[in-house]
């Protein structure tokens, strides 16, 4: 994921109490104030991993968060093991040395000293047991758009399991890719240099999904949902694949994102819009250090599929609906449009017949590439 490679020697002997907390403070946050916003996660794969670290003053304005650099961040475990995160970009940590391996079981927390000598902890938690996808499979469904609009689609779902039953809260993450075909053919001109007509579009949904499993005596979910497509979008005329992640996580953790999903509409990122007093495991060593976020701590199971409009009942569009036809009355910008033809459409006025340019050449705005999760 990063473009940016930095040498930096890490040390693997460093004391287990680097500038560790005496004394923690959950604050009271007020929006005017300057707050460190924390995000980032050790799981049972192997790193790197990833903190992002950001300083804001308006809770509601996102394009106030600004990068917070030139942070100490160490990672460490219940086993006396520390690593040190390396500043890749602005904001953007990770560690590199692999000194440390999430293993389910094993305790992790971090702790931070900012430029100015501010410092951070999160609250050490155990890395729970895993749930393990068993199956993603489609359903055709009538969905309601709005109180005087339904329309067929098919909803994609999972099911998963654990085999410990301390195992009791997942969060998911999903991200789908389909392969897309340019319908239209130009005569002569070209948008691109290398025009491609075969593309891979990718959407990830920055939803919050959690579940509480706590209370089943068998540690089995079904149909959790992701995504939807609808009858009227060609995402399944070729191949449809759908990429998920399965986050098994504390309690504490769960309890932070159902807040988040609460007043959040159930979108965004940490980093993204979050919400004043919402507490996370990210503490102050000093009541002027005000800290919001979390340092997750979690066990991960990845699962993929693959679908076609072969796989269903449906009847899907076999031509895609951003390639109609449109009619402007202002002269198109010829880097979004291509001009099919042109009529008077009165006094001193030009009536534009236009067609995306992607309808051509998909590359315009899509990759030509699959993506690295298309195995």
């Amino acid at each position: 994921m990063s473009q940016f490679k930095v040498a930096l020697l890490f040390f693997s002997f460093l004391p287990v109490c680097l500038f560790s907390c005496t004394e923690k403070f959950y604050p009271e946050i007020d929006s005017d104030i300057s707050i460190l916003v924390v995000d980032g996660k050790i799981t049972n794969e192997s790193g790197p991993y990833e903190l992002r670290l950001f300083r804001t003053v308006d809770l509601i304005k996102i394009d106030t968060l600004e990068p917070e650099a030139n942070a100490e961040i160490v990672l460490k475990d219940d086993l006396g093991n520390s690593e040190l995160f390396q500043e890749i970009q602005p904001g953007v940590y990770k560690t590199l040395n692999n000194i440390i391996k999430g293993t389910v079981g094993q305790t992790y927390w971090i702790e931070i000293e900012t430029a100015t000598g501010e410092k951070y902890e999160s609250t050490p938690e155990k890395m729970p047991p895993p749930f393990e996808i068993e199956s993603i499979y489609g359903k055709e469904e009538e969905v309601i758009i709005n109180t005087s609009e339904k329309q067929n689609a098919v909803k994609i779902y999972f099911d998963a399991k654990a085999n410990n039953t301390d195992a009791n809260y997942i969060r998911w993450e999903y991200r789908e890719s389909y392969e897309w075909r340019s319908p239209e053919n130009l005569n002569s001109e070209k948008f691109t240099e290398n025009p491609s007509k075969v593309c891979y579009p990718v959407t990830t949904f920055p939803l919050v999904n959690i579940f509480d499993a706590s209370n089943l005596s068998s540690k089995f979910i079904s149909q959790q949902s992701t995504s939807t497509i609808y009858t009227d979008e060609v995402k399944l005329l070729y191949n449809y694949l759908i990429d998920i992640t399965l986050f098994s996580i504390s309690e504490t953790n769960y309890e932070f994102w159902k807040k988040i999903k609460s007043v959040n509409f159930s979108e965004g990122a940490l980093y993204d819009i979050t919400p004043a007093n919402i507490e996370g495991n990210i503490s102050g060593c000093d009541e002027k250090c005000k800290a919001i976020g979390y340092f997750e701590v979690s066990s991960v199971n990845r699962t993929q599929n693959f679908f076609s409009k072969d796989d269903f009942t449906l009847e899907f569009a076999n031509y895609p609906k951003e390639c109609e036809t449109i009619e402007l009355t202002l002269a198109p910008d010829p880097k979004k449009y291509h001009i099919i033809t042109t009529r008077p459409g009165g006094k001193f006025t030009t009536i534009y017949v236009v067609r995306r340019n992607e309808c051509y050449e998909c590359n315009v705005v899509h990759p030509t590439n699959k993506p690295s999760f298309w195995l």
